[in-house]
């Protein structure tokens, strides 16, 4: 700075200038600006000082994640058993397969469309965030969910009845915890409406689907084919599988063999199942469930 002109006012300008890169100039006199609008400058007996405003909140997120779509399936599963009250983000987190910056971030995107609120102290123990919204939440969750893409494979198999086959014939053939069984069969079990219950629809564990399907269709006697579906095997994601665990109701019919042996999807999410490939009547189907069982 030997070449300043005498009564100049030096000024350091820069896009971002830390807090102690601004304390060490101002420790030695010399005046800064930022990008942001900071600025710090004296100039004889005028002195003038705007602080760097702060960095904006992180923005709520616009649209569903997958994540959010898990977190959103889960709560919604919840309510329909009469608890709309919010889990802590580190329990939400652990029952989906979440991270709890993910769960996090989706709980601000429900408070943003109205679907959540906080019903008590921002903070300490009797703090306490609900479900407000339960029917305009499982509309935009349904919206959001019925128009993504299955990743799957279509088999062939001699099926008289889904309910002996899927007791005498898969459960025994496929380990238990990474399938479960949606659809047109599961809406049977749970709210009987209709007798079509072809195909049969079974979610497979991803991991599962990937290296052992082969195998799989195999000890269950399934063969892949273009015509004459009769199973559909569809890839879990990793927040299917923690939702298969977390969610699973009984069935409802006294005649179904039990849960423990042909394990059936949420309501919620058979909800979903049934408007996404539910075929010409899949409305019809959704809103059956949606009555007698979800209610709201």
């Amino acid at each position: 700075m030997d070449d300043t002109p005498a009564g100049a006012t030096p000024v350091i300008v820069a896009r971002r200038l830390s807090p102690g890169s601004r304390a060490l100039l101002a420790e030695r006199g010399i005046s800064w600006a930022d990008e942001a609008g900071g600025l710090d400058l004296s100039a004889g007996p005028i002195l003038i000082r705007i602080p760097t405003p702060p960095a904006p909140p992180e923005a709520a997120p616009a649209r569903f994640t997958a994540a959010a779509g898990a977190v959103a399936e889960h709560l919604l599963q919840r309510a329909a058993t009469g608890e709309t009250l919010v889990p802590p983000v580190a329990d939400l987190a652990a029952a989906v397969g979440a991270s709890p910056g993910a769960a996090s971030r989706a709980l601000t995107y429900f408070d943003s469309q109205g679907w959540t609120a906080p019903t008590g102290p921002r903070r300490g123990p009797t703090s306490r965030r609900d479900v407000v919204e339960r029917g305009a939440m499982l509309d935009g969750w349904a919206t959001w969910y019925a128009s993504g893409q299955d990743d799957g494979i279509a088999a062939h198999a001699l099926i008289r009845d889904p309910d002996t086959w899927l007791a005498d014939v898969l459960a025994p053939a496929w380990p238990r915890g990474v399938w479960a069984v949606t659809g047109l069969v599961a809406l049977e079990r749970r709210a009987p409406f209709t007798t079509a219950t072809n195909p049969v629809d079974l979610y497979l564990d991803g991991t599962a689907f990937d290296h052992d399907l082969h195998d799989l269709l195999a000890a269950a006697d399934l063969t892949p084919t273009d015509a004459g579906v009769r199973v559909r095997v569809l890839r879990a994601d990793r927040y299917t599988v923690a939702l298969l665990s977390a969610d699973r109701p009984r069935a409802a019919r006294p005649d179904a063999a039990p849960d423990d042996d042909v394990p059936l999807v949420s309501d919620v999410r058979l909800y979903g199942d049934l408007l996404r490939r539910g075929g010409v009547r899949a409305d019809e189907y959704a809103m059956h469930l949606r009555e007698q069982r979800i209610g709201f």
